[in-house]
């Protein structure tokens, strides 16, 4: 990775009355300004969530601009079951594996480190 760039993803969880669904946090992603508007953001999350298809993960979950991250495949629609404390606009989820979030209605769980 490139000193000017960073992604991060974040085990998370979707508490639902039947147990506790994994899934994933994107968070952060960042591009020092000098070098944006290159597509390295874009490149940084499209291998990430490359990457965790292949390790068989299934659900992620974005806090972002409504502008940027439906082009990756994140949709408030698909996170329109699922509580959080952020606006229904800026909090997205996208399946990694079809149908992974067909009937999950339940609140997301952040690690501690993100004090929510």
């Amino acid at each position: 990775m490139a000193p000017w760039s960073v992604i991060l993803f974040s085990r998370m969880w979707i508490d639902t009355p039947a147990g506790s669904i994994a899934a994933v946090a994107l968070a952060p992603v960042a591009v020092l300004p000098e070098h944006q508007r290159r597509g390295i953001g874009g490149l940084l999350i499209r291998h990430g969530l490359e990457l965790l298809r292949d390790r068989g993960e299934r659900i992620v979950i974005v806090v972002g601009h409504p502008d940027y991250y439906p082009r990756f495949g994140f949709s408030p629609e698909k996170a329109k079951a699922l509580k959080s404390p952020f606006p229904p606009e800026a909090f997205m989820a996208m399946e990694l594996s079809t149908g992974a979030l067909d009937g999950i209605h339940g609140t997301v769980v952040y690690p501690a480190a993100f004090g929510i």
